[in-house]
C-alpha cells in the first residue's frame, strides 16, 4: 500500500536550474540565493485549501524571487528585479518561443483542483508570448498553456482559472516564453503573480514513494561460490529462510546478526550470510515478519548479460556517427543516424573545427574531455585488471580481433585528439551554449561551441594518452606511438602552464552547459607523469610525479581527484621495483585506507562505508570497488576482493532503497532516468548505472518528495530528478570494472589477455 505524504504546497524554496555539472554527476542547479518565506512578497502554506496560495508573488524584495531563466537556440536575457517588478531584459529573443525562458519551480498542484492566476505583464513594446504550466521534465507537457496571449506597453491583467486534471505533482513548473516575438532588445515586466486554489474538495493527495522492500540482496544474483548476504531493515526476526521459486520449497535456512545501526538509512538493519548456499537455481528469500525479497538466481554466467549492457550502454552514447540495432533488437528504439557532424566554433573566435566522434557525456548531448579520460581509464583497467577481452559484443569493431572495450575506448580517444590545439593544450567540450530539450541526438541542432583549454583537460588527456600508448601498442603500434607523441605535447603545455592556470574551466556566463570544474589540476599532472613514466621509462616523468604527490593527495577516480589513476597504474607495473622506498609508500598508503573502509563497511550494513550519499553515489560505490580490487591485487587478500563484489551487490539491490540501480536488471530496477533518448523513447536504455541516492538532491522534484529524508534513502526513480536519477558514461565505467571482476574469463579471453593477467598478478604479489 502506497504511503500518503502530506499535502506538499512546500516551504522547500527552489532557486532554478542553472545548468553546470557538479562533484559528481551531470545537470545541476545553482542556488546562489535562498528564498525567505518571511520575505515581502512571498508567501505559500503548507496546507491546500480553498482560498489556499500556491504562488504570491509582489516581486518587493530583489534577493527573494526564486525565478530564473533558461536559453537556447540564440536566446539572450538578463532576470533582475527592480522597482518592485520582475524584469526580464532580452538581448535577443531567440528563434523558439522557449528561447528565452522564465520560469519558477518549487510548488505543488493537485489533480481534480481548480486554480486562479493572475498576473500583470507590459512590455517595452507590444507583443505575443506564451505562459504555461507545466509538468517539470519527460515530454514537458502543459498542465495549463495559452500558447498566444498579448502584452501591451502597460500592464496588462491576464487572468485564467483551470482545474488540473493531470496526477497531483509536488514539483511543476510555472513558465513565460518570450522567445522570437519583440524583434531586438527589450524588455518585458512582470508583477503581482499569484496562483490560488479556488476549490480543493475533490483533490487528489501526492503519492509518496513506495515504501523500500525492506529485504535487500543482489537482485540480479550471485555465482555459486560468491559471498552471498541479505540486509534486513527494521528487522524483528533471528531466522531467515531461502525458497525456491520453482517449487516453493524452503531450501536453506540461515540466522540474522543482531540488528545494528546503519546511520545512512537512520536505521536499525540485520545480514543474513548465505555464503555456503551454492545450488543453481532461483530463489527468494523470506522472513516473517519483512516478507519476500525479489527473485534472484544463483548461476556461473547470471552476470554476463547485464555486464555486456552496461558496456553497450557506452556504445549507444556515441556521437557523429550512426548507430544501429546491431547490438540487438532491444536497442531498436535508442537508433539514429550521424548527429552533431557539424563544424564546432571555437568560443571567442571566428575559427570553426571539426571535432565530430566521442561519447554523448550523460543525459545531454555534451562531450567533455575530462570524464572522457575517466571513462577510458575504467575500460582500459578493466581489460588489463581483469582479462575481460570479448569481442563480440555486437559494435561494428567485433570480430576484429582486439577486445570489445578496447574498441570502443578508442572511439573516444580518435575523438580526443581533435580537441587537442596547436600548442599542445586540450580544450575542455564541446557542446552547444545551452541543454537540449527531451529530443533525440540527431535533432540537437544549435551551433555547437568548442569551450576554451583547460590544464585539467590537458593533464587527462596527458595521462589516457599515455596509458593507452602501452595498452594499445600490441594491437596497433601505429596508433600507440600517435597516442604517445600527443601524450607529450599536452604534457609539455602542462609544464608550460600548470602553475599559471591551476584551477581549470569556468563556464563563460553564455554558456550553461556542464562545467566540470575543477580546483587544483597537481592531481592530473601527477597522472600524466606518472602515465608517461610507465610509457617511455624516463626518469624526469617519476621525479615530477614524486614532486607533485604529497600525502595530503586525495585518492580519487573521479573526474576531479584523479591521483588514484596514476598510483593504479604505477603499483600494477614492474616499473615499481625501480623505486622500492615511493612504491612502499603508495602501497602502504591504500591498503591503510582499504582495511580502514573494510572495518567502516561492516558497521555501516550493506557493505557501504558511506553515511554521506553525494550527488552520483552510485560512482562513489564503483570507485570504491576499484580502490578495493586494487588492495586485493596487491595482497592476494580474498577480504579485499570480496568488498569489491558486495559493492557489485548494493548497484544491484543490496541497499536501503530496495532498488537496481542499473535499469533493465532486477525486479525492481530503475526504470525513469534522466536521459534523453529514454526520455523521448519512453523507454529506458537497458544497463545504465542512474546516480543513486542523493544526501542534499538538487532539482525540484527529488526536493519535493524526499524532503528530510535520510541520505541513504534519498532516491526516487524519475526522470525529472536529476540530480538522482541520470546516468553517465563515467558512472557506467568502474561499474564495468568491478563487474568484471566476477566475470569468468577463462573461456572469453583471448590467450594474449589471459597472459596479461597473470604477469599482473604476479607483479601485484610481489609489490
Amino acid at each position: 500500500m502506497k504511503k500518503i505524504v502530506a499535502l506538499l504546497l512546500s516551504l522547500c524554496m527552489l532557486l532554478g536550474l542553472c545548468a553546470c555539472k557538479n562533484g559528481d554527476g551531470a545537470e545541476t542547479s545553482d542556488p546562489t540565493a535562498v528564498a525567505d518565506p518571511n520575505a515581502p512578497g512571498f508567501r505559500e502554506t503548507a496546507e491546500l485549501f480553498d482560498g489556499a496560495y500556491a504562488l504570491d508573488y509582489t516581486f518587493e524584495d530583489p534577493n527573494n524571487f526564486p525565478w530564473s531563466v533558461y536559453t537556447e537556440s540564440g536566446g539572450k536575457v538578463q532576470l533582475v528585479c527592480e522597482n518592485g517588478t520582475m524584469v526580464a531584459k532580452i538581448e535577443d529573443p531567440g528563434l523558439v518561443k522557449h528561447a528565452v525562458q522564465v520560469y519558477h519551480d518549487g510548488f505543488s498542484m493537485y489533480q481534480n483542483t481548480e486554480y486562479q492566476v493572475d498576473f500583470d505583464i507590459w512590455g517595452d513594446v507590444e507583443r505575443d508570448f506564451e505562459w504555461r504550466i507545466q509538468i517539470n521534465g519527460g515530454d514537458y507537457h502543459a498542465y495549463y498553456v495559452e500558447e498566444a496571449a498579448h502584452m501591451g506597453t502597460e500592464p496588462t491583467h491576464i487572468t485564467a482559472v483551470f482545474t488540473m486534471y493531470d496526477a497531483s505533482d509536488p514539483a511543476p513548473r510555472f513558465a513565460f516564453n518570450l522567445g522570437v516575438e519583440g524583434g531586438g532588445p527589450h524588455n518585458v515586466y512582470i508583477d503581482n503573480l499569484t496562483m490560488q486554489v479556488l476549490n480543493s474538495s475533490n483533490a487528489v493527495a501526492i503519492e509518496g514513494l513506495e515504501p523500500a522492500n525492506p529485504v535487500a540482496l543482489n537482485q540480479v544474483g550471485y555465482r555459486p561460490d560468491d559471498p552471498k548476504s541479505v540486509f534486513i531493515d527494521d528487522p524483528k526476526d533471528s531466522k531467515f529462510d531461502i525458497i525456491d521459486v520453482t517449487t516453493g520449497e524452503v531450501v536453506y535456512t540461515g540466522d540474522l546478526s543482531e540488528p545494528f545501526k546503519c546511520r545512512g538509512a537512520n536505521s536499525n538493519v540485520a545480514e543474513g550470510i548465505f555464503t555456503d548456499f551454492n545450488v543453481p537455481g532461483t530463489y527468494i528469500v523470506r522472513t516473517e515478519s519483512s516478507g519476500d525479497s525479489y527473485e534472484f538466481v544463483i548461476a556461473e554466467d547470471v552476470y554476463d548479460e547485464v555486464l555486456r549492457a552496461a558496456i553497450l550502454m557506452i556504445y549507444t552514447q556515441r556521437c557523429g556517427c550512426e548507430v544501429t540495432d546491431d547490438i540487438g533488437d532491444e536497442y531498436s528504439l535508442y537508433v539514429h543516424p550521424e548527429c552533431h557532424t557539424g563544424e564546432a566554433l571555437i568560443y571567442g573566435t571566428d575559427t570553426k573545427i571539426d571535432v565530430s566522434g566521442g561519447w554523448h557525456d550523460a543525459g545531454d548531448y555534451g562531450r567533455y574531455v575530462v570524464p572522457g579520460a575517466k571513462t577510458i581509464a575504467d575500460l582500459i583497467m578493466t581489460y588489463e585488471d581483469t582479462g575481460y577481452a570479448v569481442d563480440d559484443l555486437g559494435i561494428p569493431e567485433s570480430g576484429n580481433g582486439i577486445p570489445d572495450i578496447l574498441d570502443e575506448a578508442r572511439y573516444e580517444l580518435e575523438w580526443m585528439f581533435k580537441m587537442q590545439a596547436a600548442d599542445g593544450g586540450v580544450y575542455h567540450k564541446v557542446t552547444c551554449a545551452n541543454f537540449p530539450g527531451t529530443v533525440m541526438p540527431q535533432e540537437e541542432t544549435d551551433q555547437l561551441l568548442v569551450m576554451p583549454v583547460s590544464t585539467t583537460a590537458t593533464g587527462d588527456f596527458a595521462a589516457v594518452m599515455a596509458k593507452a600508448s602501452v595498452t594499445y601498442r600490441e594491437f596497433d603500434e601505429e596508433f600507440a606511438d600517435k597516442c604517445l607523441e600527443a601524450s607529450k605535447k599536452a604534457y609539455a603545455y602542462m609544464e608550460a602552464n600548470a602553475d599559471a592556470d591551476k584551477t581549470g574551466f569556468k563556464n563563460p556566463s553564455d554558456v550553461a552547459t556542464g562545467e566540470y570544474p575543477d580546483a587544483s589540476n597537481k592531481d592530473e599532472f601527477f597522472w600524466a607523469a606518472i602515465e608517461l613514466y610507465l610509457a617511455t621509462g624516463e626518469q624526469k616523468y617519476l621525479d615530477k610525479a614524486k614532486e607533485k604527490y604529497n600525502s595530503n593527495m586525495e585518492l580519487g577516480l573521479g573526474w576531479i581527484e584523479m591521483g588514484l589513476y596514476g598510483i593504479h597504474s604505477y603499483l600494477l607495473s614492474d616499473m615499481s621495483s625501480n623505486d622500492p622506498a615511493f612504491t612502499e609508500e603508495l602501497k602502504t598508503r591504500i591498503l591503510d585506507e582499504v582495511s580502514l573502509d573494510l572495518i567502516v563497511a561492516k558497521r555501516e550494513g550493506y557493505y557501504n562505508k558511506m553515511a554521506v550519499f553525494p550527488w552520483g553515489s552510485n560512482l562513489t560505490i564503483s570507485n570504491n570497488g576499484i580502490l578495493y580490487y586494487l588492495a586485493y591485487l596487491l595482497t592476494d587478500n580474498t577480504e579485499y576482493r570480496d568488498l569489491t563484489y558486495y559493492q557489485v551487490d548494493y548497484i544491484l539491490g543490496m541497499n536501503v532503497c530496495g532498488y537496481s540501480f542499473v535499469t533493465g536488471f532486477g525486479d525492481n530496477a530503475a526504470m525513469y532516468p534522466h536521459h534523453r533518448p529514454s526520455q523521448a523513447q519512453g523507454v529506458a536504455v537497458p544497463g545504465m548505472v542512474v546516480g543513486g541516492p542523493n544526501g542534499k538532491p538538487e532539482d525540484p522534484y527529488a526536493m519535493s518528495v524526499l524532503y528530510d529524508m535520510p541520505a541513504a534513502r534519498c532516491y526516487v526513480d524519475n526522470d525529472t530528478a536529476y540530480s538522482i536519477n541520470e546516468v553517465a558514461i563515467y558512472w557506467n565505467s568502474p561499474f564495468v570494472y568491478i563487474l568484471s571482476t566476477k566475470v569468468d574469463v577463462e573461456d572469453e579471453a583471448t590467450e594474449e589477455g589471459e597472459l596479461e593477467v597473470l604477469e599482473e598478478e604476479e607483479i601485484a604479489v610481489e609489490y
